[in-house]
């Protein structure tokens, strides 16, 4: 019974913009329940920060002109832990490079520091990534054949309002009632 939901696949085409969403039963602690919007992918490399993961700290850990304001950093992925990294819906204050209708990957971080501080740039239009999830040549292609990823759509109101304990949840419910059984697949089966 649980083999027979973890073969649902989407008809959407992994691309930047969309979402990786994992399958219920994929251990890996990275990416378990986790929710990845993608920034680029080609057939050389994918790259995309997963959008329901803390850092377990703050971004004034790592720029220390943010003096007392706290900001949320979210775990982007394993790759990369010494990097920061952006998505935001305000181009006009930061710049940036356009992904899909409304979201943007980058921009300039005195600028986003500045702004954060007079308060225009917020969890609800910007989010900011320790580190990443990068795939090589032919890599995520591999793992979506394995169906360890559902490949959906994403919206300005999932990556930026939706709390992170119900990004996994809502992703799946977006799908449509076929992918509702996902949602009640428990943490180990074996255990049932």
């Amino acid at each position: 019974m649980i083999e027979d939901l973890l073969h649902y696949r989407t008809d959407i085409n992994i691309a930047a913009g969309k979402l990786l969403i994992s399958e219920p039963l994929l251990l890996d602690e990275s990416f378990n329940k986790s929710v990845i919007f993608m920034c680029h992918h080609d057939a050389k490399e994918s790259v995309g920060y997963v959008l329901n993961r803390y850092a377990n700290d703050d971004l004034s850990n790592y720029i220390p002109d943010m003096n007392g304001i706290n900001f949320p950093l979210h775990r982007g992925g394993p790759v990369g832990l010494d990097s920061l990294h952006i998505l935001h819906t305000v181009p006009e204050l930061i710049g940036g490079e356009h992904i899909q209708e409304g979201i943007y990957w980058g921009g300039e971080l005195e600028s986003a520091v500045e702004q954060i501080k007079l308060g225009r740039i917020t969890e609800t239009n910007c989010k900011f990534f320790l580190g990443y999830s990068g795939w090589g040549e032919g890599q995520l292609d591999a793992e979506l054949d394995m169906q360890s990823w559902l490949v959906s759509n994403a919206s300005i109101a999932l990556v930026f309002e939706t709390a992170n304990e119900y990004v996994w949840k809502q992703s799946i419910a977006n799908l449509g009632n076929k992918f509702n059984p996902l949602l009640y697949v428990p943490q180990r089966p074996e255990l049932n």
